[in-house]
């Protein structure tokens, strides 16, 4: 900022581009009037918004003049510089309704807050679909009244696309891991809490209520075999555990029935960290062709 800059207007000092741009701006033909003439109270208020790091812009008056800082003017795109000065309805109309409300609560004392507020804005002239956090307060003039709304703008709109992105390898995953012809199960903890089990698993265990129960709690009958011992080796050491042929007593109503399986215990490792134990594995008590043919309900049916 030039030197008279500073001595005409201290409270730019330091405000950087978006000083410039006040400092040189014909503020008169606005409601706020000539800048020589602002009040004490605009001026904090406007020194303030310029040295944050974050997205402020700042509405004035009841049409709502646009002054903001440096973080702003790189979210607003292609319409940096031109919304200096304007009035938010005419510089952002795409969301004019929106924005008549947040002046409606803010020049009347009120706040508003929105999380992930989906909002479709011309920021370089095609419509881009965006997500916002957003907070707006009323800044007050020197007799405890509104005389402006403050927005806070923070742009989530790669942090929701990624998250709907992960949602969707998700469901993806879960898919195939539903569809797999193998039984599957996730453990989590040292506790062996089961997180999932697919449709092959269930039916292993004639389809007992197993999610968010520990192993013990959920198929009590496989402690005194073993096999939750085998899972703690294996959550304590970080080595796999493969069988075969295992022979498993497995209880079906009142009753319990032998079964032989093929099955791996395998770990899972976040951050060099054993945080569960993956189950994969397949019944060949009976030959697959038997059990494709007769469907059973329960593994140990005959046809």
């Amino acid at each position: 900022m030039p030197a008279t800059y500073v001595e005409n207007y201290p409270f730019l000092a330091g405000g950087g581009e978006a000083a410039d741009i006040i400092a040189g701006f014909d503020w008169g033909k606005t409601s706020l009037g000539d800048i020589g003439r602002w009040p004490d109270y605009l001026k904090a208020h406007i020194s303030f918004i310029l040295r944050s790091p974050v997205a402020l812009v700042s509405l004035w008056n009841e049409d709502g003049v646009m002054i903001y800082n440096d973080a702003y003017s790189h979210f607003s795109g292609g319409r940096h510089p031109g919304l200096f000065g304007s009035k938010v309805r005419e510089g952002w109309p795409e969301v004019a309704d929106f924005n008549d409300n947040v002046m409606k609560v803010g020049l009347a004392g009120g706040t508003l807050a929105y999380r992930e507020q989906s909002m479709t804005l011309y920021r370089n002239g095609k419509a881009e679909q965006l997500w916002l956090d957003l907070d707006y307060s009323p800044m007050l003039d020197d007799k405890g009244k509104p005389a402006g709304v403050i927005a806070v703008v923070v742009e989530t709109t790669g942090k929701v696309n990624l998250e709907r992105e992960l949602k969707a390898e998700r469901e993806s995953l879960r898919r195939m891991f539903d569809q797999a012809p193998g039984f599957i199960a996730m453990l989590s903890g040292p506790e062996h809490r089961f997180t999932m089990a697919n449709e092959a698993y269930l039916t292993l265990v004639d389809h007992r209520d197993i999610l968010g129960k520990p192993v013990t709690e959920a198929l009590p009958e496989v402690a005194s075999q073993g096999f939750t011992s085998l899972l703690d080796t294996v959550y304590a050491s970080g080595e796999p555990f493969i069988g075969r042929g295992q022979k498993v007593m497995l209880r079906y109503d009142s009753e319990e029935d032998a079964r032989y399986l093929d099955f791996v215990y395998q770990p899972i490792i976040d951050a060099g960290q054993v945080t569960g134990v993956f189950v994969q594995g397949h019944d060949v008590t009976e030959p697959s062709e038997t059990r494709l043919r007769c469907a059973p309900r329960r593994p140990s049916s005959k046809c």
